[in-house]
């Protein structure tokens, strides 16, 4: 005998629904688990592996995860939220699984981890924000006061938040912006003479890319 469980979901009279959400209405979403308890469901996959290792110190490169529906992509958006605001059971997470898969894996226990970061997350195909820019203004610890600025002159305010806007909030609170089901969002916004979202909404995420990449110690 393995002395295997079923988790509590699959142990009920009723069966329960195994998609992943970062957050619910139930409180039972990825990034509203304790984290050890999201964690003991989470395999260190080689793909998990790479995300933690492209969010290293030094690093922060911008992340994609590409696929069809079902293939664990909110899982990883979720371990990932918890490996960058829990060090303590994220360490703990990945040195049982160092000992469990054997001395090829003695790695797994010293890989770096950044913390001290601000995390922030939306699951768009919720539609609660109607533009990208609104997630960071709306979790950010001063995201009013910088949407105050961007707003305060309508004479000169650009159709999206610049560079002069964005990297101050990022200087004083290094961020990291976790986006669940973008693609899905992003197709199905649409460009009119007077609102150009789709737009918008590339211009924006090839900003916070670009500073990404050449400031990654405030992303």
């Amino acid at each position: 005998m393995l002395g295997l469980k079923l988790r509590p979901e699959f142990a009920g009279r009723i069966l329960q629904g195994t998609q992943i959400d970062l957050t619910n209405t139930k409180k039972t979403g990825a990034t509203q688990l304790p984290a050890a308890e999201f964690l003991a469901i989470t395999y260190p996959t080689t793909d998990l592996i790479g995300m933690l290792r492209a969010a290293a110190p030094g690093q922060s490169r911008p992340i994609a995860l590409m696929g069809e529906r079902g293939l664990g992509k909110s899982h990883l958006l979720g371990a990932l939220y918890h490996t960058l605001t829990d060090q303590a059971a994220t360490k703990a997470w990945l040195s049982h699984w160092a000992s469990v898969l054997g001395e090829d894996f003695a790695y797994l226990a010293n890989l770096p981890l950044r913390t001290g970061l601000n995390v922030i997350t939306a699951s768009l195909h919720q539609q609660r924000f109607p533009f990208l820019w609104d997630v960071l203004f709306d979790q950010h610890p001063d995201g009013k006061v910088y949407k105050a600025i961007w707003e305060h002159n309508s004479a000169t305010q650009t159709a999206v938040p610049s560079v002069d806007i964005l990297l101050p909030m990022f200087e004083k609170h290094p961020t990291v912006l976790i986006l669940d089901e973008y693609q899905t969002w992003y197709d199905g916004l649409v460009d009119t003479p007077t609102r150009k979202n789709k737009t918008w909404a590339f211009n924006f995420i090839q900003l916070l890319s670009e500073i990404s990449d050449q400031r990654p110690d405030q992303q």
